[in-house]
């Protein structure tokens, strides 16, 4: 029995040792803070609670969820999905996302069809639609809605060592058409998984889920 004792405390402390090692070279967990504006922009893929992994090393590519720091709040964090990587020609029309002439569209419908937002500007509830567009290494989550009174066609060509980045949500956005583009280097960290949501442990539908 001591023996066995022994051997699971070995066991958790080697783990727990590989866990440290992670956490300081490649891990960092977040949680995506109460931002209003960050919020309405990660929809449906993030919401503000939300527990994450995000791996600090390594080059991100066409198509993945990043966390970059806020070129215009020291301190605070951006979320975005990198639509342009340098050399290509990115056009963005509301919901529509054009790459070097490719068109990047809905494939299918989400499982929840509808989701509902808080308006950053007012704090209204706002309903939008959820979708799912193939880009780089698989489907992601795309909310649409209603198209800004004043938003304009982007076209971009994305210049060497920096990224365009993109909002899921293309009706509320927070992104390459704001702020412009970024540095890729500053965008280098990829979130992956989502350990649990705002409603903490008991929230068993955004509890250990990958983000995609």
């Amino acid at each position: 029995m001591r023996k066995l004792f022994n051997g699971l405390l070995w066991i958790l402390g080697t783990l727990l040792v590989v866990g440290v090692v992670l956490r300081a070279l490649v891990l960092d967990v977040w949680v995506v803070p109460d931002d209003p504006s960050l919020g309405a922009a990660m929809a449906p893929s993030l919401a503000p609670g939300d527990a994450v992994v995000v791996l600090t090393r390594g080059t991100p590519g066409f198509g993945e969820l990043v966390r970059c720091p806020d070129p215009e709040t020291p301190g605070s964090y951006i979320v975005g999905r990198i639509a342009g990587v340098p050399g290509d020609t990115v056009d963005v029309d509301h919901s529509a996302l054009v790459v070097n002439g490719q068109s990047y569209d809905a494939e299918v419908g989400c499982t929840e069809p509808k989701l509902t937002i808080n308006d950053p500007a007012t704090g209204n509830a706002v309903q939008l639609s959820c979708d799912m567009v193939m880009m780089g290494p698989g489907l992601h989550l795309r909310a649409t809605g209603r198209r800004p009174p004043l938003e304009r066609r982007h076209h971009v060509e994305v210049r060497p060592d920096t990224v365009f980045l993109l909002s899921d949500n293309r009706s509320y956005h927070d992104d390459s058409r704001d702020f412009g583009l970024q540095p890729r280097a500053a965008c280098n960290q990829r979130i992956v998984f989502r350990l649990w949501g705002a409603g903490g442990w008991s929230d068993d539908q955004r509890r250990f889920t990958f983000v995609r």
